[in-house]
Formats: C-alpha cells, structure tokens, sequence
C-alpha cells in the first residue's frame, strides 16, 4: 500500500478520536493542544509547526519523518507506524473487520518451556521492585526543601522573569526544571548548584510557573505579564507578527488597519491568519464571584479560507481560564467550549446558540453570581455554567479571529464599581 495513504489513513484516525471537526479549520491553539496530548500520552515531544506540516497546513515537500509518524502511531495506540500499517492491511484484507492484534509472544511458548516461565517471573517481580523503589523516592521530595520565586524585570512585552530557587538534601544526579506555563514542553532544565534562570514572555496572561524535579512538581506560583494596554498578534505559517496599543487603537476600534496590513506585506484576500487581541492587567479585588463583563466585537474576514469565521473570547483569570466561542450559525458542530477544567464540544453538545451573524457587532455578556456564569450574546441568554466556589482575581481578555477580527468595546465591572471600560 501507498506510503501516503497509510499517512492520510493515520491522520484521519486522529481527526476521528479527537473530534474536533475539519482539520482544514484548526486553529494554532489546536495543534498547541494536540502537541500537549500527545506529550503526555507518548512522552515525545512533537511540535506544533511539524504538525502543521504533516496536516498540510505549512507547504513542505518531505514526508514526515519516521520518527513523527511512530509518535503519532504510538498516540492511536500503536508500537510504531510499522505495526499500525500492518493492523491496516489485516482490515482491509478481513473487509474491513477489526482485528485484535496478536499477542508479541504466544503461550505456548511458555508452557513448552517451565524455565523461562520462571526467568519471565522473576525478570517481572525485579521490574516491579525497581519501579516502586523509584515511586517511594519520589514520595519523599518534601516541597519545604525547595525555595522558588520569580520577578519580571520591566512592564510590558516582551519581558524576561527572573526565576530564582534553592534546594537541599538532593542526591548527585537529580533532575531539575522549570516549567513557565500550561506547556510541560517547554520545561528548562537547570542545576540544582545554580540558583538562578530566566525565561521570556512575548504574550501577556496569567501563567503557573512551576518547579520540577525527578518530574514532580514541587514548588509553583503565578507570574503576571500585563499587556500594558491592548496588544495585538497576527499569525501565520510564515510568521507571527506583533502590535501595540498605539497602532491598532486609532480607528476607535481595536483593529489592524489595511494601512498597517498594506505596510507588512498582507493581502487578507488571499492570506490566510489568525488575529488575536490581549488586553491584560492587574485589577485588584476584581473577583470572578462578583463580576460582569460586557463587550462587542465581529469578524471581519474576507479569505474564502475562513469560511466559519470561527471567533472565540477567552476570560483570564487567575490560574484558570474560560474561553467562549462563537461562529456562523451552520459551523457550530465544529464549536469548542472551554470552562474551568472541563471541555464542551460541539460534536456532541447543542451549541447553536453560540451560531450568530458574526459579521455583524456581536455583543457579549458573562455574569458570575451565585455561583454561576450566566453568559448572553446579543441580549439573550444562551448556557449557565457552575462555578464551584471559584474566587480568582480577573485579569483580562484574549480575543481570537479566524482572519481579521475587531473590538468595538469592553466593560468589566463588579457590584461596587467599573474597573475598566473602553473606550
């Protein structure tokens, strides 16, 4: 069989467990979660751009490699790619049928032969020693041996944070990272002999830093990058482009003008992006258990690509987040709900409420009470979500565009008084 049929064939298999919809219409936020998934089910690191490329997504001449195609095998539940071709073949020569793969060494091998039954016995019983020895020592970390802390350095992006730690009782060896977000990707490795490592932030947000060692987490705080007024961030295959308050505030609107598209090279006609707007800050007591926040916004694509003009709005809170998303009325099967710890999706969930003429000025409305979020487009109420008890400070919104997007206004206000408004 054709190398790149059992290619497509795996990628669709992919597409089919992670329900997401179209892969012609995943934003980079899904392939940065796909590359997460598969980290933590393969322990092998695939990035976000290989992915793209192996989805078509970034003109590549190349197949993937073989090393991609085992990880993203291994992710279905395979060795390799070798076995998941082989078990393809099995099916299409049984019609079809699933068939369960073979055992790697028969019984009867076994039965012919007591001695390597007890060889395999007691091989097993060593595995299993070896591996709870190692459990209970990393039992034994005790988060009061560590010291962690961290400090940006100016205001504004991007900005490098100062991490600082200690540890003590480490035996020779131990392995030490620093995680700075979500990403357990991007851990940097680090001396236990130092005291010292930096990281930079080129978005603003609200991220956990974490201490790792021996691949426990042992120690973790918030860092807050503000955005010192709005930001905007446009992205492509080719690359990620960045603007400031000032640029993108002039047309009492928050915007990317054609002026400042023209002078970077960009056709929207014919240049499939994604915009996404940030506006982040430190705004006291501003708690999600009192809080209001009303905002009007559309999308305005012209690329034939962005057809479902898919427009998501992403609350920051305070270690958490919720993100609302919202499309043409006949895209909403392709919809994903992000609240809290848990995900909604479209595919199995009616969110034809959050359909809507997204080329008009949609306003949005979330209010948390009672613990819950009550959460209205244009005026009528469309889902109520628990809230838990939840009491995280606020800090902003991220607006996210399939194509050219724009914001009209925003309100955060409590029950006391307005925290910000704009314009």
């Amino acid at each position: 069989m054709d190398d790149s049929k059992n290619i497509n064939a795996l990628l669709m298999a992919i597409e089919e467990q992670l329900q997401w919809g179209e892969s012609s219409q995943w934003s980079s936020y899904d392939f940065d979660k796909l590359t997460e998934l598969i980290f933590e089910r393969t322990k092998m690191p695939v990035s976000s751009n290989t992915l793209k490329r192996v989805w078509g997504r970034i003109k590549y001449e190349s197949k993937p490699s073989a090393a991609t195609l085992n990880t993203l095998s291994q992710f279905q539940g395979y060795a390799d790619f070798r076995e998941f071709v082989a078990t393809r073949q099995a099916r299409k020569a049984w019609g079809g049928k699933v068939i369960k793969k073979p055992s790697r060494i028969p019984w009867s091998v076994f039965r012919s032969r007591p001695t390597l039954v007890f060889v395999s016995g007691a091989v097993f019983m060593l595995i299993l020693i070896v591996v709870l020895s190692n459990r209970s020592k990393t039992k034994k970390l005790n988060p009061d041996d560590f010291y962690f802390t961290s400090r940006a350095v100016t205001k504004g992006l991007p900005n490098t944070v100062i991490f600082e730690y200690r540890a003590r009782n480490l035996p020779a060896g131990t392995k030490m990272e620093i995680q700075q977000s979500w990403d357990k990707r991007k851990r940097q490795t680090v001396s236990p002999k130092d005291s010292l490592a930096t990281s930079i932030y080129y978005d603003p947000g609200y991220f956990m830093a974490k201490l790792v060692v021996q691949d426990q987490v042992v120690k973790e705080h918030g860092v807050l990058i503000t955005s010192e007024g709005w930001k905007a961030k446009l992205e492509r295959s080719e690359k990620t482009l960045y603007f400031n308050d000032s640029s993108i505030t002039k047309l009492g609107k928050i915007t990317i003008g054609q002026e400042l598209l023209k002078r970077n090279g960009i056709d929207p006609d014919r240049t499939s992006f994604r915009t996404n707007f940030r506006y982040v800050n430190e705004f006291g007591d501003l708690r999600v258990n009192d809080l209001y926040l009303e905002t009007r916004f559309r999308n305005i694509a012209t690329n034939h690509q962005n057809i479902c003009k898919k427009t998501s709005v992403t609350l920051l809170m305070e270690g958490e987040a919720i993100e609302i998303p919202l499309s043409k009325v006949g895209c909403v099967s392709e919809l994903q709900l992000y609240h809290l710890d848990r995900s909604i999706s479209g595919k199995n969930n009616d969110l034809s409420k959050f359909g809507v003429d997204i080329d008009e000025w949609t306003t949005l409305g979330c209010t948390f009470g009672n613990e819950l979020l009550t959460v209205t487009i244009n005026g009528a109420m469309v889902m109520e979500l628990p809230m838990n008890g939840r009491i995280n400070k606020m800090h902003g919104l991220s607006y996210r565009f399939e194509g050219m997007g724009e914001v009209k206004s925003l309100l955060l206000k409590n029950g006391k008084k307005i925290y910000y408004e704009w314009p």
